[in-house]
């Protein structure tokens, strides 16, 4: 049930203004007092708040409604809320709940506004009542109390997120991890991929489980090491990250060998033989105890005797025998590896003391040590061990057996800068002696690990490849656990730098390298490799057959020959300029798969990776669609101080190009050598001025560049100089300005005096048009009569009865002409 607004549930009232500043949850009802109570609280019926106000002006009935006498049919108890219309009560958990449950909605009206709830780096819920993380949101799980989290889901929005992770670990070293399938995750195309790291760690390492299967069993961890795991989805190319991990305890490991092993007699005693020893550099756990054995010489069977401390007295042995006694570290995993034998013999009074040794010298990769005992008791031979660490996980050592007394030894093959350990005793005939310790540092510079990496190629067949010094030989070690890289793992050597190893199928190995000779170097970090099962393949062979501008073919080979049933690709096409990435599915039998990738862009850039539906190991390529051609009819027109491009709708052409895409012109000065970007337009011409004398221009025209000049289409390019004398534009222009001018201005000149001679003309013309007119007039004036008179017989012409007659005109009358 959604948690109420701090409403009354009913009619509306008004709020009752303290000054106690609110402090209460947004899903709570805030007393007079200051108390916050639970809003499914407020009108219960009970006085929840000290003061009571949580049951002040709770409603009985809707306003303007009349009030039905108690027992009456209508009436709603205090727990119910009463709708206007047709009077049905409806719980109070009802009213403002976001759910029209009244017919009339009045449940929903008057409501309280929602307290606002921020979430910056989530999801809020659509009640305002939470926060969730964004990886909630469509995980399959309610978070929201009002399934908002859920709804609405899409592919792009969906996460799967395994659930209940949990882990048992067992004396073999393994760690078993279970969890629960994700909801509506699918089982066929989705994959779980584990992700672990040692706490401390910041990088998350990763382990391909190749299966859909809901547990897994690690066997790389190193023994009695804190880790944190997470189970992350992964659905053909996306991945599904989740926060969520677990933190487990490896379980312990087999210890290593204690050292340092010395045997002696107790003088005050006969028969007895006192033994101490260093415990071991890695436990690999908690050591419970220490198993000290010891055997009579010539007898094959061992007795034995446990100790909690790194010493202990053998008794009750017989007087001037040879025993030997060997000691071993005990943890939760079992009995770890056994120390080197000692023997001594049980002579009272009789002490052996230890070799002398003495550095001679040394240098980067050897160093020279004497030997010499100080006593006259016959000896037989040395033990000599080295000691050293690369990795703080393991310390390694070489043993040198040397027969007879040979004073001088040289031990190479060993590494630069390299703090060195040698222990050595000797053998007598009364037994071995105690041990001596001297410690040296080679000189030099102590050469880096190399850098490894290592993936799975087939069922069967791990191919390395490494970093580091040439002219080496190199020593590649891999095991199926931790432990067993440490203490007996396969190996082979090469000097190049890369190999292929064939291992066991089915099964994850860990893998490192180091330098063999000419000395033992520092081993590379492990790398872990989990072998492809027989349905986890990739395709092979994959590549294009041929690229257009809009659509791609490409083509591969089934993973297996001759597929004896439907096999379910997954085509994934990442778009390297939009950033996008689109799946498509192919389904067929066929061991050759051609298939057609449509609805490119021009001129764009793609990764194409095609795996099987099972999530196999994938194949990958890089394609680069045609760009759009470049326009046709690219031509120059010189006007005054300017020119003008054209050239041909690229339209005309290209079906896949718009006009509103437009074009890009760019301008090349060979004189500087500098290319210069001019602008763009939608038209299918463009102006350049500005042009200097003396220079050469090229100009090209292309489809505008799209997504920051990542998608363009091929340029159009002319050469402006190829269009004249080879002068400068703005010298070509003025000299054919100058030619028009020498033509236009005569022929002007000539007009204008043509036109002042015509109206010369006709102005002479009209004045003795005019004159001739007046002397006429004056010969046939009356001065009598005040007029002229003309008859039909005058100067005007024949005799005509109708031609016009003037009958006389004055000064003080106008006389008009037609």
């Amino acid at each position: 049930i959604s948690a109420l607004p701090a409403a009354f549930l009913g009619s509306p009232v008004h709020p009752i203004t303290t000054s106690i500043s609110p402090t209460c949850l947004p899903n709570h009802f805030r007393c007079n007092s200051g108390t916050c109570i639970m809003n499914s609280w407020v009108c219960d019926g009970y006085k929840d708040c000290t003061d009571g106000s949580d049951e002040e002006a709770c409603p009985t009935s809707r306003p303007n409604v009349t009030a039905t006498p108690p027992g009456l049919p209508g009436r709603c108890s205090r727990f119910e809320f009463e709708c206007q219309q047709l009077h049905k009560c409806i719980p109070n958990w009802k009213r403002c709940d976001g759910v029209r449950d009244c017919q009339d909605g009045t449940d929903e009206r008057n409501c309280p506004t929602r307290s606002t709830l921020s979430c910056p780096n989530g999801y809020k819920c659509e009640d305002g009542e939470a926060c969730i993380m964004v990886t909630e949101r469509c995980d399959g799980y309610l978070d929201c109390s009002d399934s908002s989290d859920e709804r609405n889901c899409t592919d792009d929005t969906i996460v799967y997120k395994v659930q209940n992770l949990q882990w048992t670990a067992d004396f073999s070293g393994d760690v078993t991890l279970t969890w629960a399938r994700p909801k509506r995750m699918s089982s066929t195309s989705c994959v779980y991929n584990i992700y672990y790291r040692m706490v401390g760690e910041s990088i998350w390492k990763i382990l391909e489980t190749h299966s859909n299967k809901t547990n897994s069993v690690l066997k790389v961890l190193k023994p009695d090491c804190t880790y944190q795991v997470k189970i992350q989805v992964q659905c053909l190319s996306r991945v599904y990250n989740t926060n969520d991990f677990i933190t487990l305890r490896a379980p312990e490991g087999l210890p290593d060998a204690p050292f340092n092993l010395q045997l002696s007699l107790k003088k005050e005693a006969e028969g007895v033989v006192t033994g101490c020893w260093s415990p071991p550099v890695n436990a690999h756990g908690l050591i419970r105890e220490f198993i000290v054995e010891y055997s009579r010489s010539g007898s094959k069977e061992w007795s034995s005797l446990r100790t909690t401390k790194n010493y202990t007295e053998i008794k009750n042995l017989q007087v001037n025998t040879l025993y030997t006694v060997r000691v071993a570290a005990v943890t939760s995993r079992g009995v770890g590896n056994w120390s080197d034998s000692k023997s001594i013999t049980t002579i009272k009074g009789k002490v052996i003391p230890p070799p002398v040794i003495r550095i001679e010298s040394y240098g980067e990769d050897s160093i020279s040590f004497s030997l010499k005992m100080t006593t006259n008791i016959k000896v037989s031979g040395y033990v000599v061990n080295i000691y050293w660490t690369f990795d703080t996980h393991r310390q390694e050592k070489r043993t040198l057996i040397i027969e007879g007394e040979k004073s001088i030894q040289k031990v190479a093959n060993l590494t630069a800068h390299t703090p060195y350990e040698i222990s050595a005793w000797a053998k007598t005939e009364l037994g071995d002696s105690p041990l001596s310790f001297v410690h040296v540092v080679t000189s030099g510079t102590r050469p880096a690990s190399p850098s490894l990496k290592a993936k799975a190629i087939n069922q069967t067949a791990v191919e390395c490849s490494w970093t580091g010094p040439r002219n080496v030989v190199y020593g590649i070690f891999y095991a199926t656990s931790f432990l067993e890289l440490y203490r007996s793992p396969h190996n082979t050597t090469t000097t190049s730098h890369n190999i292929t190893v064939l291992v066991q199928r089915d099964e994850q190995y860990l893998f490192l390298v180091r330098v063999m000779s000419p000395y033992q170097g520092p081993p590379s970090d492990y790398v872990v490799v989990k072998m492809i099962p027989d349905n986890r393949l990739p395709p092979r062979h994959l590549h294009s057959v041929h690229t257009g501008k809009t659509f791609a073919v490409i083509k591969w080979e089934s993973p297996y020959d001759s597929p004896d049933q439907d096999m379910l690709y997954a085509v994934a096409v990442k778009d390297l300029v939009r950033k996008t990435d689109k799946i498509y599915k192919v389904k067929t039998r066929n061991s050759t798969v051609e298939y057609t990738i449509k609805k490119l862009e021009p001129g764009g850039k793609y990764h194409v990776i095609v795996q099987l539906g099972n999530m196999s190991k994938e194949s990958s390529m890089k394609i680069n669609t045609v760009p759009l051609s470049a326009p046709d009819a690219l031509k120059i027109i010189t006007e005054n101080d300017h020119i003008l491009l054209f050239w041909k709708s690229l339209a005309l052409k290209e079906s896949n190009f718009n006009e509103s895409r437009g074009y890009e012109i760019h301008m090349f000065d060979s004189l500087m050598n500098i290319t210069a970007y001019l602008g763009n337009t939608t038209e299918n011409f463009f102006r350049v001025s500005n042009l200097k004398i003396g220079h050469n221009y090229s100009f090209s025209v292309q489809a505008r560049c799209l997504y920051s000049g990542q998608m363009c289409g091929e340029p159009a390019t002319l050469l402006y100089d190829e269009l004249g004398t080879g002068e400068d534009s703005s010298v070509e222009e003025n000299s054919r300005s100058t030619d028009v001018a020498a033509i236009v201005v005569p022929v002007l000149f000539l007009l204008l005096v043509t036109l002042g001679i015509s109206f010369v003309v006709l102005y002479m013309r009209h004045r003795r048009l005019q004159n001739s007119f007046t002397a006429f007039a004056n010969s046939h004036y009356s001065s009598r009569l005040g007029s002229a008179i003309f008859s039909s017989g005058d100067d005007l012409g024949d005799e005509d009865d109708e031609a016009p007659m003037i009958t006389g005109f004055s000064d003080d009358v106008p006389m008009v002409i037609a």
